[in-house]
């Protein structure tokens, strides 16, 4: 559950810890060793470990013997859980998080902490465009397309749609708020959504920062690995939709053409097995299916216009698979969690 504010280390002022969060990934030391090349450099590496294997503590254990800044934290658990445990022991007055599978260029944290000039600020968050020669597949470059817009057109001006994994808190948000939400879903996603909420609902502003960019590495990301990811993410984020009433996509305008053509096609092909009403059925078949290739005509149409400024929006037909995988997300999380979002899982 959303952790009560508890005691947690006394800051030192002015200093930073930065979090990686992995989970039985190689890539961290590329990670890390990209934190250790800071211009403004942290004055903390947790290499916060929920995994069971030892292929992240003996890396750790390495750099850590060129560097003591770097630590490793056994942190068993699904990612809120992991990262609660690495809240409690980081000493910095600014706790960063970033993936196993993003680096850091040499000005990010520096960037980053601009902000933090303002008081009011208790978050910020940067972009994570694909790493330069990852993004190999086609769901890859649609995703870091899909992505560059997101941040740029969505994120910038709802905060809360900032993800965790390039962002940077005060180490007082936690304090007063408490800690990352585990009840969202085991399997953990839109906790990062629901912290940033309750953050803002107590007077703390999140500040995108553009020039607080991350790499991304793509490399082992499909079409359909994109897919199960976004099911993943709208489970969780159906459930912070129930309890804060609080989204930044869904309406029903926006939803309608990729639920009501494909129910049309299907109606259709039932109805059609019926004799008498045969032609009914051909009718309503042909209008879902000549429906969604005319919307699928129209996404790449207005991908190909974008993607100059977001490159991978040529792939934009991907959309309404993705949206259905965003249904089925939200359908699990209903299940799961009922119509308020606070049933037992």
């Amino acid at each position: 559950m959303a952790a009560a504010p508890e005691s947690l280390p006394a800051p030192q002022a002015g200093t930073v810890t930065v979090v990686v969060t992995v989970l039985n990934d190689p890539r961290v030391r590329r990670t890390v060793e990209s934190l250790l090349a800071q211009t403004r450099r942290p004055e903390e590496i947790l290499v916060d470990d929920g995994g069971v294997t030892d292929v992240v503590q003996r890396i750790t254990v390495e750099l850590a013997t060129k560097d003591p800044r770097v630590r490793h934290l056994a942190a068993p658990g699904n990612i809120p859980e992991s990262r609660n445990a690495a809240l409690r022991v980081a000493r910095g007055e600014f706790v960063a998080f970033l993936d196993a599978d993003e680096v850091a260029p040499p000005r990010w944290l520096g960037e980053m902490l601009r902000p933090f000039a303002d008081p009011k600020v208790g978050f910020t968050g940067g972009p994570t465009p694909a790493m330069s020669g990852t993004a190999r597949t086609v769901g890859a470059r649609f995703y870091d397309g899909y992505l560059r817009r997101f941040y740029d057109r969505v994120a910038r001006h709802h905060p809360h749609a900032l993800p965790m994994g390039n962002s940077v808190w005060r180490a007082s948000v936690f304090r007063q708020v408490g800690l990352l939400d585990t009840t969202l879903f085991r399997r953990a996603a839109s906790e990062d959504q629901e912290i940033a909420l309750r953050a803002l609902a107590a007077g703390w502003t999140g500040v995108y920062v553009d020039s607080g960019n991350v790499d991304h590495d793509f490399s082992d990301l499909t079409a359909a690995r994109l897919l199960r990811k976004q099911a993943v993410y709208a489970e969780g984020g159906y459930v912070v939709w129930r309890r804060h009433r609080s989204t930044y996509e869904a309406s029903g305008s926006r939803l309608f053409p990729f639920v009501g053509l494909p129910v049309m096609a299907i109606v259709g092909a039932v109805v059609a097995v019926v004799p008498s009403l045969r032609w009914v059925g051909a009718i309503l078949l042909g209008v879902g299916l000549g429906g969604l290739g005319v919307l699928a005509l129209g996404l790449t149409l207005i991908g190909l216009a974008q993607d100059a400024q977001y490159p991978g929006l040529r792939f934009n037909a991907l959309e309404i698979p993705r949206r259905w995988a965003t249904l089925v997300g939200a359908y699990r999380g209903w299940r799961h969690f009922g119509a308020s979002g606070r049933g037992a899982a």
